[in-house]
């Protein structure tokens, strides 16, 4: 199959890198990127990054997290995500009629939602194609809850408070 773009701009593909406006919005220093690509992307601010090679599913999480799942198939990353404390922030594709979304809304304490799409980037931090589908940042834990109101603040989305089930 002959590509427009090369396999890391592929619509079809697991390669949506989050751009660095997001972590900058944030300001937060992650403990841990569980989900980071086999060459971790040097503006996500994590001290540690599991890649493809590691297998982020299998390994233990520490800290607070930030995950980018493989929209391919984010079902086991929505649902570790909601087990791990003491929590993060998790990017998902903003579709209710997944279980994933929901394991990892079951738990999460806050909900960012951008102003527009999210224009992902390719490994370079370049821009890719616009995406035809709306996406949300979940949060947890005191840590995450306040970086999504700081990138709320400085980018026009909307962040809401999320009351979690007993």
């Amino acid at each position: 199959m002959s590509r427009l773009f090369g396999i890391e701009d592929a619509l079809d593909s697991d390669a949506w890198y989050t751009p660095a406006w997001v972590f900058e919005g944030m300001g937060i220093e992650f403990d841990l990127d569980v989900a980071s690509p086999a060459e971790p992307p040097p503006w996500i601010p994590a001290k540690r990054a599991f890649t493809v090679a590691d297998d982020g599913l299998t390994m233990p999480w520490v800290g607070v997290v930030w995950c980018n799942p493989p929209y391919s198939n984010p079902a086991p990353w929505c649902r570790k995500w909601a087990e791990h404390e003491p929590g993060g922030c998790i990017l998902l594709r903003a579709d209710l009629s997944t279980s994933g979304i929901h394991a990892a809304l079951s738990t999460s304490s806050t909900i960012y939602a951008p102003a527009k799409r999210l224009q992902f980037v390719n490994g370079s931090g370049g821009p890719t194609g616009s995406v035809a589908f709306s996406t949300v940042i979940l949060g947890r834990g005191a840590v995450a809850d306040a970086g999504l109101h700081r990138l709320a603040a400085t980018t026009n989305g909307i962040t809401r408070q999320l009351e979690v089930a007993a």
